[in-house]
């Protein structure tokens, strides 16, 4: 029972932060895509700063990697053959979330590799 009582108070702390989580979030999944990882980090600390200075609740440091990625999908992909750096990793969470085909300019063939990796 005790667990659970800490269970309940975290997430409803968790709940509070949704907004702000979200609104970085979305941020990135609309604007961040073309942009390399120096800028995409340059967006959320802007973002976050914007959060603080209007005082809408989020995390100490929200990022589109904690809000929208899916731990099991993420070590899946590495699997499939994306590497396993951040910005990678964003991509693919773009790529997961997104309702059209991106345009991949790839040229170390890794989103090729790893794109016909998870058709298989």
């Amino acid at each position: 029972k005790t667990r659970w009582t800490e269970s309940v108070k975290e997430l409803g702390a968790q709940f509070e932060l949704i907004a702000g989580d979200a609104l970085v979030a979305a941020g990135m999944m609309s604007y961040a895509g073309p942009f390399t990882a120096s800028y995409r980090l340059g967006f959320e600390e802007s973002w976050l700063q914007e959060l603080r200075t209007r005082e809408i609740p989020a995390s100490a440091q929200p990022t589109m990697r904690e809000f929208l990625g899916d731990a099991v999908k993420m070590q899946n992909w590495v699997v499939f053959g994306l590497p396993n750096d951040n910005l990678s990793v964003e991509n693919g969470i773009i790529m997961d979330n997104s309702r059209r085909w991106p345009l991949c300019i790839d040229p170390q063939r890794q989103a090729n590799k790893y794109i016909k990796n998870m058709g298989k």
